[in-house]
């Protein structure tokens, strides 16, 4: 057998060994929030709930209809769904919990700094204290374990699938159940793990097995499935690619720009994985029919068998274009232009609700992004809030200096939005603090490069900001996750 090499695990009785868990069982996997001393959660009935509480669902992740279980309530609709699923499990803490709810609705207005005041020296900030330092080197060492853990775990899903491991479906249940607590327990932005990693390696194709349950399970919940279709989607996003890890290492990424792939040995892999999947035992019909068509598109496009219209599962269209978006986003470029390319020429290929979905569960303008307004000013983002990420609040520059600037919150200006990203990352760092432009409400562009690579675009082709279609809306605000970091 050949291709990528993974993690060698001792085999037992039973399958395979699992990996070391020491660290899994010292440390704690649940994304820090606030310390114990910090929390004051009590118990509450649904019936007292209201607009502005902060509240903690006690229920497994696949019996509420929240994509988080901790998060603040901001509109009428939230409330509607916890009756509708009548939730007896609920906790609010008073002291996150906002009496007017007003004030859930003003956004924070960040001054930006003087590009001409001396910095600050070391160790006078008056904001940071001892106790906030610790906090954020807690929570920086928690989720440096839980990326140690998550990648382990993975490495060790795949072992078992490609060992034959009779226990596989119990190893990917319990590995799906971590990521879904993971999942449930943050109140942080949605993290994909694989995004920043580029080339091809046993870690990354375990990573995209983790991403692909994550995202698989949020859309899947945006969707309103229910508990077992929930279930069925994420065991098939956790065993799809195993087929890839037959392959050598120089198929193991499509062609530029998500375009089919032209190897047969490839465009074979759904299959492979279906094989791998029957080889260990334990899985339903419905995964395996999943896993088989999860490349497979409605226009009869895809591969290995050429399905179209009904003849391809739901399912497996959701798992087609969350690969779809890992292959245009690979090698740590933007999600942006990938998912406004999906949302303008695939639409009609994985189904509308998918690809706004798909959007709304990942997208968000990170703070520093620059970008092009639709008055043609250039912005830079400065805060993306929750369930408005689409409209972050921006530091829009005013004049062609790029000084004066004006804080626009945009997801209160209906007519001004987010027209297409800028790609900065190769202009100078002090650019938007000292450069000049000829023309007023020009876009800054670098100047030409003698050297055979271009000092770079300033905007990223099919970068426009229609993040997904406006009818794909999330069961709640307060549960979804925001964008990928």
């Amino acid at each position: 057998m050949y291709g990528c090499a993974g993690p060698v695990y001792g085999r037992t009785d039973g399958g395979i060994e699992p990996p070391p868990q020491g660290k899994i069982r010292r440390k704690s996997t649940v994304p820090f929030v606030k310390s114990s001393e910090e929390e004051h959660w009590e118990s509450i009935e649904i019936d007292r709930l209201r607009i502005g509480h902060y509240i903690k669902i006690n229920h497994r992740w696949f019996d509420h209809p929240f994509v988080r279980r901790m998060f603040q309530i901001t509109a009428q609709r939230e409330l509607d769904i916890i009756h509708e699923a009548q939730l007896t499990r609920i906790f609010v803490d008073p002291d996150r919990s906002v009496s007017d709810p007003a004030v859930l609705q003003q956004p924070e207005i960040v001054v930006p700094p003087d590009p001409n005041a001396p910095p600050e020296p070391p160790g006078e900030d008056p904001g940071l204290d001892a106790s906030a330092i610790r906090a954020q080197r807690e929570a920086l060492l928690a989720a440096q374990m839980r990326g140690q853990v998550t990648l382990e775990r993975a490495q060790y899903v795949l072992s078992a699938l490609n060992y034959g491991d009779p226990q596989s479906t119990t190893v990917v249940d319990e590995y799906v159940d971590y990521l879904v607590a993971l999942l449930n327990n943050s109140t942080t932005p949605l993290a994909l793990m694989a995004a920043t990693l580029e080339g091809h390696s046993m870690q990354r194709l375990a990573l995209l097995g983790a991403d692909a349950v994550s995202m698989a399970a949020v859309i899947g919940k945006r969707m309103r499935l229910k508990a077992a279709e929930l279930r069925t989607l994420t065991r098939a996003a956790a065993t799809c690619l195993s087929g890839l890890t037959r392959l050598p290492p120089n198929l193991l990424e499509e062609e530029t720009g998500g375009v089919a792939p032209r190897a047969s040995t490839y465009r074979n892999y759904p299959n492979l994985s279906a094989v791998i999947l029957e080889q260990c035992g334990g899985f339903s019909t419905e995964v395996l029919r999943i896993v088989r068509e999860h490349r497979e598109r409605s226009d009869g496009r895809g591969f290995p068998r050429g399905l179209s219209g009904e003849n391809v599962h739901p399912q497996a269209l959701i798992l087609g274009a969350i690969r779809e978006f890992q292959n245009r986003s690979a090698n740590a470029r933007s999600p942006v232009p990938a998912l406004a390319y999906m949302n303008k020429h695939l639409r009609q290929v994985y189904g509308q609700e998918v690809i706004g979905h798909l959007a709304i569960s990942v997208l968000a303008y990170p703070a520093g992004t620059h970008v092009q307004l639709s008055d043609g000013r250039l912005a830079r983002v400065m805060r993306s809030e929750e369930a408005m990420r689409v409209s972050p609040v921006v530091e829009a520059f005013v004049d062609s200096s790029l000084r004066q600037r004006e804080v626009i919150d945009l997801s209160q200006q209906k007519g001004l939005s987010i027209q297409r990203v800028l790609d900065t990352s190769r202009l100078p760092a002090r650019m938007f603090e000292t450069a000049k432009r000829t023309l007023s409400g020009a876009i800054p562009r670098p100047k030409p490069a003698p050297a055979e690579a271009p000092a770079g675009q300033a905007a990223a082709p099919e970068a426009a900001a229609t993040a997904g279609p406006a009818s794909a809306q999330p069961p709640a605000s307060g549960g979804e996750p925001p964008a990928a970091k």
